[in-house]
Formats: structure tokens, sequence, C-alpha cells
């Protein structure tokens, strides 16, 4: 499938990447791509898969590109939602202790609030530092 998906990629002038089940193809040239889609599709089914067309969508220029919670559009960088939201969980884990944010009954929260800094900061360092700042204020 990828040998296939990277041959139509390369034979219309795009890249195309691939994280797990999640296909992506990007390019530069401004262009009806309608056809892209079915011809995808048709690559799937042939080497047995299906794509999810309700998840299939062509994003501009101009529109937030959005892959794998990564914000791919001018460079790679963290969804600002996802920040936004992990900052208030470690604010709030500072203020009302670590146990009051942990409603996934992670086994180790500590770490696997730290995992999530580090993903922040492999994106954006700045993003991950000030992420990493409230981090060292939260008390067991």
């Amino acid at each position: 499938l990828d040998k296939r998906l990277y041959g139509l990629a390369k034979s219309l002038e795009l890249d195309y990447s691939r994280y797990a089940d999640d296909l992506a193809f990007s390019g530069n040239t401004h262009r009806n791509w309608q056809f892209l889609e079915p011809l995808v599709g048709s690559i799937c089914n042939e080497e047995g898969f299906s794509l999810n067309y309700r998840k299939t969508r062509q994003l501009r220029l101009s529109q937030r590109q959005l892959i794998t919670g990564i914000v791919v559009n001018e460079k790679p960088n963290i969804d600002r939602r996802y920040y936004e939201r992990l900052k208030a969980v470690l604010t709030n884990c500072k203020n009302y202790g670590l146990n009051s944010q942990n409603r996934a009954d992670h086994s180790d929260f500590r770490a696997h609030l730290l995992g999530c800094i580090q993903h922040v900061k492999s994106l954006n360092e700045t993003k991950g530092t000030r992420l990493e700042n409230i981090y060292k204020q939260i008390s067991d």
C-alpha cells in the first residue's frame, strides 16, 4: 500500500506520509484535488484496506492543518487546544494536588504529565518550557 501511494504522490508531485492508519498527502500546487480521494480509496481497497471517507478531508493553506494531533501549516507545532488543556491540568495539579486531575487513573500520573510536556517541548520548546515550569511547582 505504501509503495503504491508513494508512487501516486510522486507522479502528482506531492509528498506522502503515513503514521499508523493516518495518510497524508501534501504539496504546494493549487489545483482541484477532488479526484485524489476516490483514487486513494480504490488503491486502498485493492490492497485489502478501506478508506474512512468520514475522516477524509482536504485542507487549504488558509486552514489549520491538523494531522495526528500536530498542526503542520508552516512548521510542526502543538495544537493550541491540547496545550491549553495540559496547562490547565498542570495548574490545577499545582493548586489542588496531583491526584485531583488524574481522571484517567494513570498508575504514574506524574510520569504521564512529564511525557505530555516532553511531547509539547519536542514541537515547541518555548511552550514546553512554560509547562515544565508549572510542573516543577507541583508537590506530591
